[in-house]
């Protein structure tokens, strides 16, 4: 007489509860992860928007050289006018340095133009070209490139721009980034308040030297 062997009934799927119990856990791991996710991308969007603003420092450089002067432009028209002028090579990889990388460039002015054309002439460009504002030279001229004084920041539009940072370049090509939390502790902002306003009305003595136009 053979021996009879147990047959072994294969399941097709999971059961319900082991299902909800899946999807469970990958709903807490979002919940836990999704601030770990946002903090690595405004990390990202400020590293590039400081690495622009060197390469911005070092386009006013090339124009300082060529033409034996600092731009005299103001707001977007300043950092620019180095691109304008050809001071240097108006390609597109340039072009997009102006403007900031954490910015959606369909939320700015575009047009029909391709990027290298976007900044070609200086009577057109304004504040909707960028996600920049420039020295305003009109009120503060910039004699020299040396200190601790503004030349470019972000707008600081927080539906654009980063979330809680606001960086800065200064005169002598280094960037200091402003945390929006550190400046509502200190007073500087209200609470809750999120838009660190460039111009004459700035709460930051730095960007009143700041404008978009």
């Amino acid at each position: 007489m053979r021996n009879l062997r147990p047959v072994r009934i294969l399941r097709a799927g999971f059961t319900l509860i082991e299902l909800l119990a899946v999807i469970l856990i990958i709903s807490i791991l979002a919940v836990a992860l999704l601030p770990m996710v946002t903090d690595a991308v405004e990390s990202a969007g400020t590293a590039g928007c400081q690495a622009n603003l060197s390469n911005i420092y070092n386009s006013v450089i090339h124009y300082r050289t060529k033409y034996k002067r600092l731009p005299n432009e103001s707001g977007v028209k300043f950092f620019v006018q180095p691109y304008a002028s050809s001071a240097i090579e108006q390609t597109k990889a340039n072009a997009e340095r102006l403007t900031c990388p954490a910015v959606d460039p369909g939320a700015l002015y575009i047009g029909s133009l391709p990027w290298e054309e976007w900044y070609s002439d200086l009577t057109v460009v304004n504040g909707d070209y960028s996600a920049y504002a420039g020295r305003d030279c009109k009120r503060f001229p910039l004699r020299k490139l040396t200190g601790k004084e503004p030349l470019v920041s972000d707008d600081n539009d927080p539906a654009m721009n980063h979330a809680t940072t606001t960086n800065v370049l200064y005169a002598d090509g280094s960037v200091q980034t402003f945390e929006l939390f550190t400046l509502q502790e200190e007073g500087v902002l209200m609470d809750g308040e999120e838009v660190l306003y460039v111009g004459l009305e700035s709460p930051v003595e730095d960007l009143r030297k700041l404008s978009l136009d």
